[in-house]
């Protein structure tokens, strides 16, 4: 019987008995779990074509059909006999040759002589016998006959041992058999079976990690297969993958670095030289974006391809549908069913390279714990952009010259990260490029950063000589004392905001006159969120005549008709008349959504020539008065389309305040006065509250009380102020708005009074 060994290192398990300090075989126990103990696995799942190997679990007791065939072939006999066992073995096994039955032999017995010293009965032996007969023909025969040669067989146990099983396993070890016995459970469990470890050992290497929660040998196995199977997939015509070099050879000149072809970047015949760069920030502002694009044309004149993206849209319904359906349920399922997916180079180098590449980032995400629904989304992601990108960066390449992937943006998503984390595995130089420092969620561990102090705000990639602009350093000062006296100050720049939001205030009637001639600014609840501009408005009807006092009233009403003031001095004053009758709105909202490219591709579209944040802004405001649901039948009888028409139809002067409204100085405004036995029109409706939804101050004067709007309404838009006597009949009186009067100045009142 060979010699029962203590393994000190994993690597040893799979050694040759020449290669071991001394002739034996190892029988160990493994209670705790690492990335060690799942290498360990995967590397003796993997070594079946070299070792015979028997994975198992709990050994079931012998049935019915299995007994019975015993009795029929041995008979019922036993005795605790040399002789009787060899009689037994030959007829049972006869696979086996001289040594391995003398070897089992001699191990049954000492088996059956302790079991007899515990004080087990001879019955109790022979069961014991039965059982293990039965387990050696029907579990162990495929490795029984190997046993004590070489290659020495290997037996993966996972689960907790019975006795019985315990004896099974020393007869097998003593035959010359490699026993690994995996304890997801603890170790408490055998050592009540062999308090003293006489049979086996514990392995201290695997430390005292507990166990995956669904860890079985039968999914280490599957994978273990999957491994191979992809290691398979991406072996190419050479000796082996090459391996990348990445930024081992850069100089800190990355300008420099990028410019240099392969041969001057290493000489090792089995690796590639790439770049895999982070720069964020600029050195001068004054010459970066003529430095970028001169940059990225010298690339281009060596003959190198180049590709800049800005963003990296999410794959579309068919590019999904090309890379295959994928249900899996590890991460290398997942290699295995998208690799076929990555587009072939003609290039088996390349391919080699590009295979590995993808599934060596694949299973790395595993090994980090993440869902395998995610590492399958993020796999789809990585096969539908590569083969979007193909033949812009890789098809046709020469192993001279490197093709160069440029990301003039950050990655935001852990999408984009790992599409980058891919490119630079490949042949590839890749380049995250921002001249402003935002948060990137892009991390790698061979990502070369560089940052630099100043930030320069730039719309897109510098594509032509045109956009390769020089700015003075006078301008760029000019820029920097702005961003400083605008930035968090409670100052702002003209029309420094292009969105915003209407907050109606909710106000006493008193405060009306208060607050109407202020900057937002200074008006409770402004605030700027982000972007976004939060315009306190006010949204009131005043009913009544307080004191009945008419004078008093029409006095009120003019102090509000300042500069910038729509008046409107009876009602209805919008019929809808303005409207093109050849203007078809059917077609521009889709889904409860305005189809805004068609509108402005509209011929009755008449707000092109604003600026174009001011279209948005009037698009935005209309979606939100659509949203809202506020006029009675949108999204059921019509309306939207009725809203969609009088919106995009307004008057020259109100389209006018709208683009002259800088959202943080003072409101535009609009004051109806109805004394008549009439009511607004639908058209009003719907024009004052798209004007409070811009941000224009509203207000209502109705002496009468009359509900004059409200009938158009699903809910109540002004805020009502009931200051007096309801009064009817009276005249208005002459008044003008401020809207298109220009404001005297000083000087012209000061030679007023002189002249008078």
């Amino acid at each position: 019987m060979l010699k029962r060994l203590q393994l000190q290192r994993f690597e040893d398990f799979l050694k040759p008995l020449k290669e071991r300090p001394q002739p034996g075989v190892y029988f160990c126990r493994i209670a705790g779990y690492n990335p060690e103990v799942q290498s360990f696995l995967e590397k003796v799942l993997g070594s079946r074509k070299q070792n015979p190997l028997l994975v198992t679990g709990k050994l079931p007791n012998p049935d019915e059909n299995q007994l019975s065939y015993f009795r029929e072939m041995l008979g019922t006999d036993f005795s605790l006999d040399p002789g009787f066992f060899d009689q037994a073995l030959r007829k049972w096994l006869p696979r086996l040759d001289q040594v391995q039955r003398e070897t089992m032999i001699r191990s049954l017995c000492q088996t059956m002589l302790d079991l007899r010293a515990a004080g087990k009965s001879d019955n109790m032996l022979k069961n014991a016998y039965i059982k293990f007969m039965c387990w050696m023909y029907y579990r162990f025969e495929q490795i029984l006959h190997k046993m004590g040669k070489e290659p020495l067989p290997k037996i993966l146990y996972d689960g907790v041992l019975s006795a019985h099983e315990l004896q099974m396993l020393c007869v097998l070890s003593d035959a010359g058999c490699d026993i690994a016995l995996l304890e997801p459970q603890g170790d408490a469990s055998y050592l009540k079976l062999d308090p003293e470890s006489k049979h086996s050992n514990l392995f201290p290497g695997a430390g005292n990690g507990a166990f995956p929660p669904d860890f079985s040998l039968q999914t280490v196995a599957r994978e273990a297969e999957q491994k191979q199977k992809i290691v398979g997939m991406c072996q190419t015509s050479e000796e082996n993958v090459p391996l990348n070099s990445t930024n081992t050879w850069l100089t800190g000149d990355l300008t420099k670095d990028s410019l240099k072809p392969p041969a001057q970047r290493g000489s090792e015949k089995n690796c590639f030289y790439n770049m895999f760069v982070r720069i964020r920030g600029v050195e001068e502002k004054s010459s970066y974006v003529k430095e970028l694009f001169l940059w990225k044309k010298h690339l281009e004149e060596k003959g190198r391809k180049v590709l800049v993206l800005e963003s990296l849209p999410i794959p579309t319904a068919e590019e999904v549908a090309r890379a295959g359906r994928c249900n899996v349920q590890t991460a290398q399922q997942v290699v295995v069913e998208l690799l076929p997916a990555l587009r072939p180079t003609a290039n088996a180098r390349l391919d080699g390279i590009i295979r590995s590449a993808f599934s060596n980032l694949i299973l790395e995400l595993a090994k980090e714990n993440e869902p395998v629904n995610r590492i399958k989304n993020r796999a789809v992601y990585l096969v539908c952009w590569f083969n979007r990108y193909f033949d812009q960066l890789l098809k046709g390449i020469k192993e001279d010259s490197i093709p160069v992937f440029l990301y003039f943006n950050v990655c935001k998503t852990a999408f984009e990260a790992l599409f980058l984390r891919f490119l630079a595995r490949l042949p590839v130089d890749v380049l995250e490029i921002y001249p402003e420092d935002i948060p990137c969620c892009l991390e790698d561990r061979v990502l070369f950063d560089r940052n630099y102090p100043e930030s320069l705000h730039i719309e897109k990639f510098p594509v032509s000589m045109d956009d390769a602009g020089f700015t003075t350093v006078a301008y760029h000062a000019e820029q920097e004392l702005t961003e400083t006296l605008y930035q968090d100050s409670g100052m702002y720049r003209t029309r420094q905001y292009h969105k915003a939001s209407a907050l109606p205030l909710k106000t006493m009637y008193e405060e009306i006159a208060i607050l109407w001639d202020q900057e937002a600014t200074f008006r409770p609840g402004f605030e700027v969120v982000d972007d976004t501009v939060l315009v306190p408005v006010i949204t009131a009807k005043v009913c009544g005549v307080k004191n009945g006092d008419v004078g008093e009233y029409w006095s009120g009403v003019r102090k509000l008709l300042g500069e910038n003031t729509l008046l409107i001095s009876s009602c209805p004053h919008w019929n809808g008349a303005g409207v093109d009758r050849s203007f078809q709105p059917v077609s521009l909202i889709k889904n409860k959504r305005l189809e805004r490219q068609k509108i402005k591709d509209s011929p009755g579209y008449a707000y092109s020539l604003l600026r174009e944040e001011t279209q948005e802004l009037i698009l935005d405001k209309i979606q939100k008065l659509l949203d809202s649901g506020l006029i009675k039948g949108t999204f059921s009888q019509g309306m939207e389309y009725k809203i969609l028409a009088v919106t995009l139809h307004l008057d020259q002067d109100i389209i006018r305040m709208i683009q002259r409204f800088d959202f943080t100085k003072k409101n535009p405004k609009v004051v109806v006065i109805n004394t008549r036995d009439t009511i607004c029109s639908l058209e009003d409706s719907i024009v004052l509250a798209f004007l409070h939804l811009v941000g224009f101050d509203v207000v209502l004067f109705v002496p009468t009380g009359y509900q004059i709007i409200e009938k158009y309404y699903t809910g109540p838009l002004f805020t009502e102020h009931q200051i007096g006597d309801y009064l009817y009949d009276m005249q208005v009186p002459a008044m003008s708005s401020g809207m298109t009067a220009p404001r005297e100045g000083i000087f012209s009142r000061f030679f007023r009074r002189s002249s008078s």
